[in-house]
């Protein structure tokens, strides 16, 4: 009787772990979703809008769409404030905090710190044409892996599984 429930146990928490696998895929895409419109929104407002970055991150944190607005509300801040610290050092800052436990594979999280290198720019339009670098970049890979996650979860599902009978063979 204990080695049946042993057995539920081990299979349980090995598919247990393979939906967190999963559920972390789903999250990318989510997350990569977010911030393609997040990097289309301060694209259009430099170049339709003509606001500056501040005034972006504070409209970005205003529509609360999603859960960064309190990141672009703290850029806001950090920036009107006049404390001597710049965009990059306030950006890298919030941003580091903001993706620091999201499931993004390491280039992607580099796209989005990257940003206040074009964001620096004079000219709008060179600005606008830099983020759209990046934004190329995160749809190219939000893409990937949208196309791949229905292969990638039937196949973590399988293996979680499979490790579960395994682990449940070799503690028989």
């Amino acid at each position: 009787m204990y080695k049946v429930v042993g057995i539920l146990c081990i299979l349980a928490g090995c598919a247990g772990f393979g939906n967190l696998k999963v559920r972390q895929e789903k999250d990318r895409i989510r997350h990569l979703r977010a911030f393609i419109h997040i990097m289309r929104r301060i694209q259009n407002e430099i170049s339709y809008g003509k606001h500056t970055v501040p005034e972006i991150c504070l409209i970005i944190a205003d529509c609360g769409e999603n859960g960064y607005a309190s990141y672009f509300k703290e850029i806001h801040r950090q920036m009107c404030q006049g404390n001597g610290t710049g965009l990059k050092e306030t950006w890298k800052e919030q941003m580091e905090a903001c993706l620091r436990e999201l499931p993004l594979q390491a280039e992607e999280k580099e796209a989005i710190m990257n940003l206040p290198v074009f964001l620096g720019l004079q000219e709008e339009n060179r600005q606008a044409m830099g983020l759209e670098q990046s934004v190329e970049l995160l749809t190219r890979k939000c893409r990937q892996a949208e196309e791949a996650y229905d292969n990638r979860a039937k196949m973590i599902h399988s293996v979680s599984i499979l490790a579960g009978l395994l682990l449940s063979i070799l503690l028989l």
